[in-house]
């Protein structure tokens, strides 16, 4: 069953015959040797293999693609305007925001919103960099898209899995591939926004965003909305209240076990009584070995070992013919 912090070091109290206590003092050296040595194992359990139990799951929505009306572009501008189809003001970009990506008619080159004005009318867009493509003032036909996506997430460490969640009854896999910038661009051949199949099949990190926050890169660019779900690990940080479940409850028996383990043998040690600190040792390694066992135990059924030879019926090398073991059994 889950312990809290303080019940652990109580029991590695008891086996140097401390009395137990209620709370922990600050300036104790003994409880501050033994609070560490429970992060430390932990942190050490943790990150020893990514446990079913120790994923959390939080979700995202990605943004449609833009096509409504036209834009209005001047060669040399930063200025992008919001029209009709005839070139009229129109104020078409309500949900553009800095950091999306505009291409106009048939060129295939992305700009990048630096901002967005739709304070007056029409609505107007700034680039980062002055459009280079030709001047249009009737209209043009475009698209606006956004390809990252920030994961303000608390504490987030790793992602492990990512699907669409309630959306899985779109056509093809549920189930988008984390992978790098690099295979991406390579598949991509070079233009991340050519391919407007509109559900993304790749996903990468990239540089965090202003805020710090993780950001992520999905490939092909979402043409419509998506629930993206995830499944992560969150960094472990240090405990040291007394009433605070570790593994915050989730984690089996056994890895209360291996931190209670580890805890009695850093007691042992305090009070130089090696032998047991040499037994607790070696029961902190056996629990800390079942607890990955456990772990991969329903995957070793899909991982027995077969070994198929692809040898030659007969194989005719200095004048001598030799038979494959195949062929014997079959003569």
């Amino acid at each position: 069953m889950a312990k809290t912090l303080g019940a652990t070091i109580n029991e590695a109290l008891r086996v140097i015959g401390e009395p137990d206590i209620t709370a922990f003092t600050s300036a104790n050296q003994l409880q501050n040797l033994l609070i560490d040595s429970a992060n430390e194992a932990v942190h050490d359990l943790l990150e020893a293999a990514r446990y079913r139990w120790g994923l959390s799951r939080d979700a995202f929505q990605t943004h449609a693609k833009l096509t409504t009306g036209g834009v209005n572009v001047t060669n040399g501008s930063t200025t992008v305007t919001s029209s009709d189809s005839d070139g009229n003001g129109a104020n078409n970009f309500t949900n553009v925001a800095a950091g999306d990506f505009i291409r106009v008619g048939t060129d295939l080159v992305s700009y990048e919103v630096a901002s967005v004005d739709t304070g007056s009318s029409p609505d107007t867009l700034t680039l980062a960099d002055a459009y280079q493509g030709t001047t249009v003032s009737s209209g043009a036909s475009y698209v606006v898209l956004r390809d990252v996506y920030p994961l303000s997430i608390s504490g987030l460490d790793e992602i492990m899995i990512v699907s669409y969640g309630n959306n899985s009854a779109f056509t093809g896999s549920d189930e988008i591939q984390l992978t790098n910038i690099q295979n991406i661009t390579e598949r991509a051949g070079g233009d991340l926004h050519r391919n407007t199949s509109g559900k993304p099949g790749w996903m990468a990190q990239i540089e965090p965003d202003s805020s710090d926050n993780p950001q992520w890169l999905l490939w092909p660019y979402p043409s419509d909305v998506y629930h993206i779900e995830i499944w992560h690990t969150i960094k472990y940080t240090s405990n040291s209240t007394f009433s605070t479940q570790m593994f915050e409850g989730r984690a089996p028996d056994i890895a209360y076990d291996a931190v209670s383990h580890r805890v009695r043998e850093r007691a042992c040690m305090f009070d130089e009584n090696m032998s047991q600190a040499q037994y607790w040792g070696q029961q902190y390694e056996r629990a800390r070995f079942q607890l990955v066992s456990r772990e991969n135990r329903a995957h070793r059924d899909d991982q027995n070992m077969s070994v198929e030879t692809y040898r030659r019926g007969t194989l005719r090398t200095h004048g001598r013919t030799s038979v494959s073991q195949i062929i014997f059994d079959q003569v």
